[in-house]
Protein backbone atom coordinates (compact mmCIF):
# COMPACT_ATOMS: atom_id res chain seq x y z
CA UNK A 1 0.00 0.00 0.00
CA UNK A 2 1.52 3.27 -0.97
CA UNK A 3 1.72 5.81 2.59
CA UNK A 4 -0.56 8.21 1.07
CA UNK A 5 -3.39 6.06 1.00
CA UNK A 6 -2.71 4.27 4.51
CA UNK A 7 -3.10 8.61 5.33
CA UNK A 8 -6.41 8.30 4.06
CA UNK A 9 -7.87 5.03 5.60
CA UNK A 10 -6.43 6.98 8.79
CA UNK A 11 -8.58 10.02 8.12
CA UNK A 12 -11.79 7.94 7.20
CA UNK A 13 -11.28 5.84 10.14
CA UNK A 14 -11.06 8.88 12.50
CA UNK A 15 -14.07 10.33 11.12
CA UNK A 16 -16.39 6.82 11.24
CA UNK A 17 -15.38 6.59 15.04
CA UNK A 18 -16.21 10.09 15.43
CA UNK A 19 -19.92 9.35 14.28
CA UNK A 20 -19.71 6.44 16.38
CA UNK A 21 -19.30 9.23 19.49
CA UNK A 22 -15.93 9.41 20.23
CA UNK A 23 -13.61 11.61 20.70
CA UNK A 24 -10.58 11.75 18.73
CA UNK A 25 -7.66 13.79 17.20
CA UNK A 26 -6.03 12.64 14.20
CA UNK A 27 -3.22 11.38 15.01
CA UNK A 28 -0.11 11.95 12.53
CA UNK A 29 1.32 8.93 10.47
CA UNK A 30 5.00 8.21 10.29
CA UNK A 31 6.66 5.71 8.75
CA UNK A 32 10.22 4.23 10.22
CA UNK A 33 12.17 1.89 11.35
CA UNK A 34 10.41 0.01 14.00
CA UNK A 35 12.84 -2.78 16.03
CA UNK A 36 11.60 -5.84 18.31
CA UNK A 37 8.49 -7.59 16.89
CA UNK A 38 6.33 -4.47 16.87
CA UNK A 39 5.01 -3.90 13.43
CA UNK A 40 3.85 -0.07 14.57
CA UNK A 41 2.99 1.37 17.55
CA UNK A 42 1.03 4.83 18.72
CA UNK A 43 3.30 7.42 20.42
CA UNK A 44 0.71 8.80 23.02
CA UNK A 45 2.95 11.98 23.66
CA UNK A 46 3.51 13.25 20.00
CA UNK A 47 -0.07 11.75 19.15
CA UNK A 48 1.26 9.86 16.36
CA UNK A 49 1.54 6.72 14.66
CA UNK A 50 4.32 4.33 13.65
CA UNK A 51 4.25 1.99 10.90
CA UNK A 52 7.68 0.26 10.27
CA UNK A 53 8.50 0.83 6.89
CA UNK A 54 8.97 -2.76 5.09
CA UNK A 55 5.82 -3.81 6.49
CA UNK A 56 3.72 -0.12 4.34
CA UNK A 57 5.90 -1.92 1.53
CA UNK A 58 5.40 -5.67 1.59
CA UNK A 59 2.20 -5.76 4.04
CA UNK A 60 -1.45 -6.88 2.35
CA UNK A 61 -3.91 -4.05 2.41
CA UNK A 62 -6.14 -6.13 4.51
CA UNK A 63 -2.93 -6.00 7.14
CA UNK A 64 -2.20 -2.76 7.08
CA UNK A 65 -5.83 -1.45 7.46
CA UNK A 66 -5.94 -3.88 10.62
CA UNK A 67 -2.99 -2.77 12.24
CA UNK A 68 -4.03 0.79 11.52
CA UNK A 69 -7.67 0.44 13.76
CA UNK A 70 -5.70 -1.46 16.34
CA UNK A 71 -3.19 1.21 16.64
CA UNK A 72 -6.08 4.14 16.02
CA UNK A 73 -7.83 2.16 18.72
CA UNK A 74 -4.83 3.35 21.16
CA UNK A 75 -5.05 6.62 20.35
CA UNK A 76 -9.07 7.03 21.10
CA UNK A 77 -8.33 4.89 24.72
CA UNK A 78 -5.58 7.19 25.57
CA UNK A 79 -7.34 10.60 24.02
CA UNK A 80 -10.02 9.89 26.05
CA UNK A 81 -8.68 7.78 29.55
CA UNK A 82 -10.40 9.95 32.57
CA UNK A 83 -8.59 7.39 35.08
CA UNK A 84 -4.89 8.40 33.69
CA UNK A 85 -3.63 4.92 33.73
CA UNK A 86 -2.16 2.87 30.65
CA UNK A 87 -4.86 1.18 29.06
CA UNK A 88 -2.54 -1.19 27.17
CA UNK A 89 -4.81 -3.98 25.55
CA UNK A 90 -7.11 -4.68 28.17
CA UNK A 91 -11.42 -4.78 27.78
CA UNK A 92 -11.55 -0.72 26.88
CA UNK A 93 -9.07 -0.94 24.09
CA UNK A 94 -10.51 -4.39 22.88
CA UNK A 95 -14.25 -2.92 23.22
CA UNK A 96 -13.11 0.45 21.49
CA UNK A 97 -11.57 -1.46 18.45
CA UNK A 98 -14.40 -3.78 17.95
CA UNK A 99 -16.67 -0.76 17.98
CA UNK A 100 -14.80 0.71 14.79
CA UNK A 101 -14.57 -2.31 12.83
CA UNK A 102 -11.24 -4.17 14.24
CA UNK A 103 -10.51 -7.42 15.34
CA UNK A 104 -9.91 -7.54 19.39
CA UNK A 105 -6.79 -8.98 19.32
CA UNK A 106 -3.23 -8.29 20.66
CA UNK A 107 -1.09 -9.97 18.14
CA UNK A 108 -0.53 -9.77 15.00
CA UNK A 109 -2.26 -12.18 12.69
CA UNK A 110 -1.72 -11.74 8.85
CA UNK A 111 0.42 -13.12 6.53
CA UNK A 112 3.74 -10.49 6.88
CA UNK A 113 6.11 -11.75 8.00
CA UNK A 114 8.93 -9.07 10.02
CA UNK A 115 12.57 -9.12 8.09
CA UNK A 116 14.69 -10.73 11.34
CA UNK A 117 16.40 -7.86 12.87
CA UNK A 118 20.39 -8.64 13.17
CA UNK A 119 21.90 -7.39 15.76
CA UNK A 120 25.05 -5.12 14.61
CA UNK A 121 28.25 -4.61 16.42
CA UNK A 122 28.22 -1.20 18.33
CA UNK A 123 30.59 0.34 15.45
CA UNK A 124 28.33 -0.62 12.60
CA UNK A 125 25.88 0.90 15.23
CA UNK A 126 27.93 3.88 14.66
CA UNK A 127 27.63 4.12 11.47
CA UNK A 128 24.57 4.57 10.83
CA UNK A 129 23.41 7.90 10.13
CA UNK A 130 19.86 9.94 10.53
CA UNK A 131 16.68 9.54 8.52
CA UNK A 132 14.85 11.43 10.58
CA UNK A 133 15.37 14.62 12.88
CA UNK A 134 16.25 13.25 16.30
CA UNK A 135 12.97 15.81 17.51
CA UNK A 136 10.47 13.12 16.06
CA UNK A 137 11.46 11.21 19.45
CA UNK A 138 11.07 12.12 22.60
CA UNK A 139 13.53 9.78 24.01
CA UNK A 140 15.23 7.04 23.37
CA UNK A 141 17.73 4.10 24.89
CA UNK A 142 21.65 4.38 24.23
CA UNK A 143 20.93 1.84 21.79
CA UNK A 144 17.59 3.07 20.44
CA UNK A 145 19.61 6.32 19.69
CA UNK A 146 22.25 5.01 17.67
CA UNK A 147 19.91 2.61 15.84
CA UNK A 148 18.12 5.92 14.68
CA UNK A 149 21.25 7.77 13.83
CA UNK A 150 22.27 9.51 16.76
CA UNK A 151 24.68 8.76 19.99
CA UNK A 152 24.21 10.03 23.54
CA UNK A 153 26.94 13.16 24.11
CA UNK A 154 30.06 12.44 26.21
CA UNK A 155 29.00 13.28 29.97
CA UNK A 156 25.39 13.33 29.31
CA UNK A 157 23.29 11.67 32.40
CA UNK A 158 20.43 9.35 31.16
CA UNK A 159 16.90 8.86 33.40
CA UNK A 160 15.95 5.82 34.93
CA UNK A 161 12.34 5.19 34.35
CA UNK A 162 10.34 2.39 36.14
CA UNK A 163 6.92 1.56 35.71
CA UNK A 164 4.24 -0.82 37.97
CA UNK A 165 1.28 -1.36 36.96
CA UNK A 166 -1.33 -2.32 39.33
CA UNK A 167 -4.83 -2.72 37.51
CA UNK A 168 -6.31 -5.24 35.11
CA UNK A 169 -5.46 -3.40 32.55
CA UNK A 170 -1.74 -4.65 32.40
CA UNK A 171 -0.92 -6.68 29.60
CA UNK A 172 0.83 -10.63 29.83
CA UNK A 173 1.96 -12.54 26.87
CA UNK A 174 -0.97 -14.41 26.54
CA UNK A 175 -3.74 -12.75 24.22
CA UNK A 176 -6.53 -11.90 25.95
CA UNK A 177 -5.39 -11.99 29.21
CA UNK A 178 -4.33 -9.74 31.78
CA UNK A 179 -2.24 -9.50 35.04
CA UNK A 180 -3.12 -8.20 38.91
CA UNK A 181 0.75 -6.59 38.84
CA UNK A 182 3.82 -5.95 36.23
CA UNK A 183 7.01 -3.90 36.21
CA UNK A 184 9.25 -2.68 33.88
CA UNK A 185 11.85 -0.25 33.58
CA UNK A 186 15.13 1.43 31.54
CA UNK A 187 17.10 4.21 31.25
CA UNK A 188 16.49 7.07 28.50
CA UNK A 189 17.90 9.80 27.10
CA UNK A 190 16.37 13.00 25.49
CA UNK A 191 16.73 14.34 21.79
CA UNK A 192 19.32 17.26 23.75
CA UNK A 193 21.37 14.66 25.00
CA UNK A 194 21.71 13.36 21.50
CA UNK A 195 23.90 14.28 18.34
CA UNK A 196 24.03 12.70 14.69
CA UNK A 197 26.46 9.96 13.85
CA UNK A 198 29.45 11.18 11.58
CA UNK A 199 30.08 9.99 8.63
CA UNK A 200 32.71 7.20 7.81
CA UNK A 201 36.08 8.91 7.41
CA UNK A 202 35.19 12.56 8.55
CA UNK A 203 35.43 11.47 12.58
Amino acid sequence: MIFHDLEKELIKACQDAREKGFKVTTPKLEQSSVYGNKLAYYSHGRNKIVFHDDYIENGSEEDLEQTLLHELAHAIAEQNNTEKKAVWHGQVWKDILSAIGGKPERYHTGTYKKPEFKKLAKRDMFAILPKQDKENWERGTYNQWLLRGYHVMKGQKGQLAVWEFSANEYETDTDGKSSEWGRASAVYFTPEQVEANTPKGKE
